[in-house]
Parts: C-alpha cells; structure tokens; sequence
C-alpha cells in the first residue's frame, strides 16, 4: 500500500506505471476520497453563499475566471494523458473534449456575454444537464477514481471541474442569475437543450467515423448503458439519447410552464 509520501510524490504521475486501485488510497469511495469529496463540496456551498449576492457584474468576472481555468486545466490535462503513458499517442476515441459536462467549456461565453434566447440557452444547459452531470460526476468519478488516487493530477482535475459545474450552475439559480420561471411557450421548454444539441453533430460526425467512439454516450455503450447499447439497433440507441437529453433539459422548466399557461387562460 502506498503511503501519503508516496501519492505526493507521484501526483503527475500516469495511471500506466502506478499501481492498482487496491494498492493506492484514495480511490473510489476510500476514506481518503470522502475526506476530499467533503473537502471540496464544502469549498462549493461556501463559495455559492458568498457569491449569492454580489451582483450580476461581479458574478460575471468570477464565472469569467472560472471558465478560462477550466479551459487551460482541461487542454492541460489532455497534454498530459497524451504524453506522459507508456505510449505517447492521442486517443482519439476517448479523450476529446465532447461528453456532456464538455459542453460546459463552450456554453459559458455565452452565459457570460450572451444576450436574449442565447443567454437563455447556455445558462439553460448549465443549470439542467450541466448541474446533473456536475453532481454525478463529484459524487461517483468512477471512470478517474477507479486508477487514480483522488490526490493527483487526474483526481483534482475531476474533482475542480465537476465542482465549479456544480457551483456555476447553484450560483446561477441562488442568485437569480438563471431561473426556471419564464417559459410561457412550449417551444421554450427546448431552448436549454440547444447548446447539447450543437454539440452532439461533432460528437456524433466522431461516432460514426473510423474513430467509432460513444461521445456523449449516443450509442449506449460505455459503463452501465453497454447493454442497451448491446440489445437495440444504434439508431435506436441514438434516438432514445437524443429524447432524454431533450427531458432533461426540459424538466425543471415544465412545472413552471403548466403553471404560467393556466394563469395566462385565467387571465384571458
């Protein structure tokens, strides 16, 4: 078993020459993981207390800097698992920037300096599938915690992503920066979903090329969706991902359109 020295002194290390999961402390669910789950999620409530009322301006900058971090740290990380593994080679099928909390990376301009239904819709996609994949991704990171100690290069980068996903998207609804009420049309319950929708033409063009990748899971075959994946038709699979990314986008908005359209027929 590794010890604290160990783990410090191999942080950039890639998971090629460590040892296994068993042998290392803080995996997945592991004490030394939950200390740092709790860690972090507390850094995240105090943070989204503090920025709760500071107004728009000032939230702007912050949501400013944060983006820009996450920009450099994920092109940083992609460097780094590119180069540092026993083979030095890009995988294409799996480390592109185009998964569901990806979309986080190009949607935030647009919730930063955006305006009217362009605004609506990345601050949409932030506080629905942004927040959902945010909080999954912080409270089960099994795809990085499974070869990673959570004190490493790999486990901070998982772990301060997924948890500004999940700050942005609570500072946008405490603050009243985003917020589920103002869908008076149907067609609004879909805006959210357009920055998904984009971006799924790039992951799919990858999908179905040579590549023959699962980006964004349209096909159904990563972790626990492989056998649906297994078991229907992949134009099937890609219709079914297609319709829950649109519920998704669309569900904290719908109470609030049932109730705006029956105080707009009361009132007519």
């Amino acid at each position: 078993m590794w010890t604290l020295s160990d783990l410090i002194s191999n942080f950039f290390t890639h998971k090629d020459y460590l040892p296994s999961a068993d042998k290392l402390p803080g995996t997945l669910f592991t004490p030394m993981h939950f200390v740092f789950a709790l860690l972090f999620a507390a850094i995240v409530v105090l943070a989204c207390i503090r920025c709760r009322k500071i107004g728009e301006r000032k939230l702007k900058t912050v949501f400013t800097v944060l983006w820009a971090f996450l920009v450099v740290f994920e092109i940083t990380k992609i460097a780094w698992e590119t180069l540092s593994g026993k083979v030095v080679s890009f995988e294409w099928g799996g480390i592109l920037p185009l998964y569901p909390c990806s979309i986080f990376m190009y949607a935030m301009p647009f919730a930063i300096w955006g305006k009217g239904i362009v605004r609506k819709a990345a601050c949409g996609y932030v506080c629905t599938l942004g927040l959902l994949g945010g909080l999954i991704n912080f409270v089960y990171p099994a795809n990085i915690l499974n070869n990673y100690s959570c004190l490493s290069f790999a486990g901070f980068h998982t772990l301060i992503y997924h948890g500004t996903l999940v700050f942005c998207a609570s500072a946008m609804l405490l603050s009243s920066y985003h917020t589920f009420t103002d869908v008076n049309k149907f067609r609004d319950l879909f805006v959210p979903a357009i920055p998904c929708i984009i971006m799924s033409i790039p992951a799919n063009i990858v999908n179905f090329s040579p590549i023959n990748s699962d980006y964004m899971f349209f096909k159904l075959r990563s972790f626990f969706f492989a056998p649906i994946g297994e078991a229907l038709p992949t134009f099937v699979c890609v219709l079914i991902v297609y319709a829950l990314y649109l519920l998704i986008h669309a569900i904290p908005y719908i109470p609030f359109y049932i109730k705006n359209r029956k105080r707009m027929n009361i009132n007519v």
